[in-house]
């Protein structure tokens, strides 16, 4: 009998890894080759949102939600902890000390083949914007500056892409997010 893990951490139906492990690995790029884990989901965070805001479409096609730490991505979070996908992301990342992810390779924009130009841009825009924030200034900004997120002090509360596009401005959110469910049930 095959053990299941509980829904929270399989990925949802659509989520794209190739896209998750290129993200991870650029951002740690951007670093240096290393990153805190908690800084570096935030900036995933915030590249999803920042992606969403200007093209009304996500990247990772990922489930969002509220953790003590504030917004996640949660299969991408997975994915950093080497739950979801290890054989795909340990050639691009490795934890460490499960506090710091460092890559096990160089790797820049121009390796990058499943991402596209514009999903590059979100992340360069989202890194310019906050590389010089600590992880724990990132958790306090996205606590205050994301209207989505819903305080908790332990477990998981979900947050729906509606959310999310109400958040950022985007007109019609509901319809929008209606499109990018039906949509992520295509790609899988």
């Amino acid at each position: 009998m095959r053990l299941r893990l509980p829904s929270y951490l399989e990925p949802v139906q659509g989520f794209q890894p190739q896209k998750a492990a290129e993200l991870c690995a650029l951002l740690i790029s951007f670093s240096g080759g290393k990153i805190e884990k908690l800084k570096l989901i935030k900036i995933i965070y915030l590249t999803e949102r920042q992606h969403l805001a200007d093209y009304e479409e996500p990247i990772l096609w990922d489930e969002f939600f509220s953790l003590p730490h504030g917004p996640t991505a949660s299969a991408a979070l997975n994915c950093i902890d080497g739950v979801l996908f290890p054989e795909l992301t340990q050639n691009y990342f490795a934890l460490h000390r499960k506090r710091d992810v460092c890559a096990v390779s160089q790797f820049s924009e121009i390796d990058c083949e499943f991402l596209s130009d514009a999903e590059i841009g979100s992340a360069k825009l989202v890194w310019e914007r906050h590389k010089t924030k600590t992880a724990s200034q990132l958790r306090n900004y996205t606590h205050k500056e994301c209207p989505e997120y819903f305080e908790l002090e332990h477990g998981r509360r979900s947050i729906s892409y509606q959310d999310v596009l109400s958040a950022v401005g985007v007109s019609d959110p509901e319809e929008i997010a209606e499109e990018i469910l039906s949509f992520r049930q295509l790609r899988q």
